[in-house]
């Protein structure tokens, strides 16, 4: 009993590869015995050591000799017929210099295993097992970190103190406030380059009312459309226009005015939007005078910081636009092929209920809150600012939730309040000339897994 007892209360052990390498040199220089007398350890496991001594030297030369588990050790995969499968279409995918995303995967897994382990779940776990097990490994986007520009702040600054002081004097409604921003969307994927990105490519345009109503996308894609126009026309809850190069331009803009934001209005109105060249071009201006829409223009460099889109829409517009791109994908029934065997991208009808499932899923209430956010809706009397977020601790312009307090108390904002010219009407963002890719790079955020833990 007092032994069964003692052994009751022993611990397994581990031991990595270089402990066992040396048990092993101390075995062959005297005897087996001795050797796992003077290392603690049971003879069995000496044995068993000098038997796998190559195994433990190959490891030990790959620079693992941390490891304490050699190639093929531990519990076996559930469903190992179902994954060589998966490994093989993830291979073919990539072959063709197509992105592979987590998602995919797991959608892909769960589509094989339908009929033969319905009880599979291609959870979390899951997945990050079966890419350690294949050898897979995420490569995602990366952005090099820049230290905020020393106009930033006060730019910043001088951009809420504009809009302050045009509530003050204009008393907006937060129905007739209105932000908008475009984000360019990729129809093919990306080439194993990154100095640029060729292919169709569609620019949907998001606008949103301080309300928190959400305006229908305007939808601009490259060509002249003569042969679609009317059929894209049909689809309900986007307008959709073309363009020569696909990109917007004084025309459209103007367009865009009248058939999303409305020429018709008896009350004051507020537009605000980032330094794109077309928001601030002449064309623009006389369109902006004549249906009586004041502007507050993002200053260059400062949209990441204070635009609403930026700060709180996108990651989730972007994020759904993906997970849509990436289901199409993952599913090769739904694919046509050209004649040369290169697969087409989705369709342009495709992609507008993309970018309308997209927009649907941005919650009405994060509209309301993003302009709260990004200073547009607060109280102009400052009680507010510590809501801003890009001055909240942390960030990377926090300084300047103190330097707008200390504008705000020198500052009596009734003073000029017949002046309301926008600051930064004559701006021009050199950043917004090459718009956010959004459906097809690989930067996505963690796929909304079953958090449920599969067994294997």
């Amino acid at each position: 009993m007092a032994a069964a007892a003692e052994k009751a209360k022993e611990t397994h052990r581990s031991f990595d590869v270089s402990f066992k390498l040396r048990v092993v040199e101390m075995a062959e220089k005297s005897n087996k015995s001795k050797a796992a007398r003077i290392y603690n350890v049971d003879v069995r496991r000496v044995r068993e050591w000098c038997q796998q001594k190559s195994e433990l030297l190959e490891k030990n030369k790959c620079g693992q000799s941390t490891s304490k588990r050699l190639g093929g050790g531990g519990r076996k995969a559930l469903y190992p017929d179902m994954e060589e499968v998966l490994l093989d279409w993830i291979v073919d995918v990539r072959s063709k210099h197509l992105r592979v995303s987590r998602q995919m995967i797991v959608d892909r897994a769960k589509g094989l295993s339908r009929d033969s382990a319905p009880e599979f779940k291609a959870s979390r776990g899951w997945l990050g097992r079966f890419m350690k097990r294949k050898g897979l490994s995420l490569r995602r986007k990366t952005t090099v970190c820049q230290t905020v520009p020393a106009d930033c702040i006060p730019k910043l600054i001088s951009f809420i103190l504009h809009i302050r002081k045009l509530q003050q004097l204009h008393q907006f409604r937060p129905g007739d406030i209105f932000a908008m921003d475009e984000t360019a969307c990729w129809l093919e994927m990306p080439g194993d380059t990154t100095v640029a990105t060729t292919g169709a490519r569609s620019v949907p345009l998001k606008t949103a009312e301080a309300d928190g109503k959400k305006l229908k996308p305007f939808i601009v894609f490259k060509g002249k459309g003569t042969r679609l126009i009317k059929e894209l026309q049909t689809i309900p809850g986007v307008v959709v226009v073309f363009s020569q190069n696909g990109w917007m331009n004084d025309d459209l803009t103007c367009d865009y005015m009248k058939k999303i934001v409305g020429s018709l209005s008896f009350n004051k109105r507020l537009m605000i939007w980032d330094a794109y060249k077309c928001h601030t071009s002449e064309t623009t201006k006389r369109e902006l005078d004549r249906l009586h829409l004041h502007t507050a223009v993002i200053p260059g460099g400062c949209t990441k910081y204070i635009q609403a889109a930026d700060v709180v829409w996108n990651s989730i517009f972007k994020s759904q636009l993906r997970k849509s791109y990436d289901t199409w994908l993952s599913e090769p029934t739904v694919h046509e092929f050209t004649k040369s065997g290169n697969m087409k991208p989705p369709s342009r009808s495709l992609l507008c209920s993309w970018v309308k499932d997209a927009w649907d899923a941005v919650p009405p209430d994060t509209v309301t809150k993003s302009f709260l956010s990004c200073a547009i809706t607060q109280s102009t009397c400052g009680k507010d600012d510590n809501e801003i977020h890009c001055f909240k601790p942390g960030q990377p312009c926090e300084a300047g939730r103190a330097a707008l307090a200390h504008e705000m108390s020198l500052l009596n904002i009734q003073q000029d309040i017949d002046d309301d010219n926008d600051p930064f009407a004559d701006d021009l963002d050199s950043d917004e000339d090459d718009l956010n890719e959004a459906c097809i790079e690989d930067d996505e955020n963690d796929p909304d897994f079953d958090s449920n833990s599969d067994s294997d």
